[in-house]
């Protein structure tokens, strides 16, 4: 839905005392998008904060972001913060994800891992893979709980099944490496195409590696430099210069005149 024209109770700054707080918020996605009107981020954050003083929990999750990125707004973590706390302790799933970031990373509150893992769990039970990545990625790297590989594992696999790229990707480097789990190229290489699949842009390098190397396969340079094309179209930097280097390579290896 686009924004209504402005009626004589809306003023410049895009408030409306006779939209909702839903209505304001889908306006404010709308800026966000370019969904029927022209993008505007300043235009987007002032329609998002006032839904958000009305009492959209999506709002307030979205607000935190806002502040988070800098987006229409001047970054302000502790801004971010303070707005997903209030919607992340009136059950919303995103900003109880967003705020144990927050705890995690220390952005806009002291660092306090275990804070961060008690949020998780909440947007864990609700099942949700982000969640259960973060939570792995914990304890794969010992964050505020005691180092455990094979813990860590198996919430990434979780999350990896539910369909999350990232997770994805780590179960491929677990393979890979043998972290948290048996070493195994083939499952490497399969996991990195899931993720690649899924438009994960190192994954797709990854993937164009092994088939370059005959890593978990049989050397096949044509489908690598087709892998390492997805990953540069994607912005990945290493994937342009394994072309550049393949293409150079392809040039002193021709023989006789053009």
């Amino acid at each position: 839905m686009a924004l209504p024209p402005k009626s004589k109770t809306q003023s410049k700054s895009g408030s409306s005392s006779d939209l909702t707080a839903k209505q304001l918020f889908t306006a404010a996605m709308n800026y966000c998008n370019g969904d029927g009107v022209r993008k505007d981020w300043r235009r987007a954050f002032s329609l998002c904060k006032q839904s958000a003083e009305r009492g959209s929990l999506d709002a307030m999750d979205a607000l935190g972001s806002f502040y988070t990125y800098g987006i229409g707004v001047r970054r302000n973590f502790r801004l971010a913060a303070s707005w997903y706390t209030n919607a992340a302790k009136q059950g919303n799933l995103n900003a109880q994800f967003n705020l144990a970031l927050c705890y995690a990373d220390g952005h806009g509150v002291p660092t306090n891992y275990p804070r961060a893992i008690r949020w998780l769990q909440k947007s864990i039970r609700k099942r949700m893979p982000e969640a259960v990545y973060m939570l792995g990625r914990f304890y794969r790297f010992g964050w505020g709980v005691r180092k455990d590989a094979r813990k860590g594992f198996r919430l990434l696999s979780r999350a990896a099944q539910d369909g999350y790229a990232e997770a994805m990707f780590s179960i491929g480097y677990c393979f890979s490496q043998g972290e948290g789990t048996n070493p195994n190229l083939q499952k490497a290489l399969s996991w990195y195409k899931r993720a690649a699949r899924r438009g994960h842009k190192e994954a797709a390098y990854n993937v164009g590696n092994f088939l370059e190397r005959g890593r978990g396969t049989k050397p096949n340079l044509a489908s690598a430099k087709s892998w390492y094309r997805i990953s540069a179209r994607l912005g990945d930097t290493g994937a342009r210069r394994a072309l550049s280097r393949l293409g150079s390579k392809s040039q002193k290896n021709r023989v006789g005149p053009d």
